[in-house]
């Protein structure tokens, strides 16, 4: 797979996450956040189980279906995403989307940061692309001013998961069968949120249609469908292409807002939508130094 193709599948990724984006919200007014993603990542798991099996089938495999390696990275990037998606779905009960979209979007700085302490490299252009997206972010947001609310630092800390899950992704992809480590990441996670609904809410099962409407939306989309494709992009994609691209989510999701919500781009927004294209094309110029070092020799 080439990177240009990859980039379009993490683009493929970032739609299905904007379109389901908005329906988050209103998943919480039916349930609690660690129950929804226990249930919604179950879910996303099991749907990948047929895939799995129909690409195994006929095939004589004397490896182990699963190494100790890939179990220990799934286990890791389910937490990470547990963490993310926890402080994501807590938070955007106390704060607008607007504000859940331009600050969960932020790891698009936390990235490429936190590579350089595992020794990636980048051209200074990486730091004006992700500069040029972030303002963008920012315009299509709405926020006036940088004042964090209890939600707004919830999902914050979000952010942060998401940065180390991106960069845990991009090491892990390429080293085993993607759709077998996402489904296994899926349910680390299931299990993770779980357990912490078990112990910080009341609600241990889902019962009524009106629940497993948006587990069912969010199951099949944003985890099933959306997270595989992440994996799978992120195989030859760098990381902080990868975390541009992917945080385009926010515009998508401020266009389903428009059709979903009736909510209308005024022209800032519309402005950001550029900016943030704009952003995510000129990443497409500025893979790592070290990448750019070993294509060389």
């Amino acid at each position: 797979m080439t990177v240009i193709r990859a980039n379009l599948v993490l683009l493929m990724a970032a739609l299905i996450w904007g379109t389901s984006f908005v329906f988050q919200k209103d998943a919480m007014a039916h349930m609690g956040p660690f129950i929804f993603n226990a249930f919604r990542f179950l879910l996303g798991g099991l749907a990948l189980l047929p895939l799995i099996g129909w690409r195994n089938k006929g095939e004589r495999r004397t490896e182990k279906t699963c190494s100790p390696a890939m179990i220990k990275g799934a286990l890791l990037a389910g937490a990470l995403i547990f963490l993310g998606a926890g402080f994501q779905q807590t938070g955007i009960q106390y704060t607008t989307i607007g504000n859940t979209g331009f600050i969960t979007g932020l790891y698009i700085i936390f990235v490429p940061i936190i590579s350089l302490f595992f020794g990636h490299r980048y051209h200074h252009g990486i730091w004006f692309a992700i500069s040029l997206a972030c303002l963008g972010l920012y315009l299509l947001s709405g926020m006036d001013g940088f004042a964090l609310a209890r939600g707004d630092f919830l999902v914050l800390l979000g952010a942060v998961f998401w940065a180390f899950h991106v960069i845990v992704i991009g090491h892990m992809a390429s080293n085993h069968d993607q759709i077998k480590f996402a489904a296994l990441q899926f349910f680390a996670c299931a299990l993770y949120s779980y357990l912490a609904a078990l112990y910080l809410e009341d609600k241990a099962l889902l019962l009524t249609f009106e629940e497993w409407k948006w587990v069912i939306l969010s199951g099949i989309l944003a985890v099933s469908i959306g997270y595989t494709l992440q994996v799978v992009g992120q195989t030859v994609s760098p990381p902080a292409q990868a975390a541009i691209i992917m945080s385009l989510e926010s515009v998508f999701a401020a266009i389903t807002g428009y059709f979903y919500y009736d909510e209308i781009l005024g022209p800032r927004a519309l402005i950001g939508c550029i900016l943030m294209f704009t952003g995510c094309l000129l990443t497409q110029r500025y893979p790592p130094l070290s990448l750019i070092k070993h294509r060389s020799q």
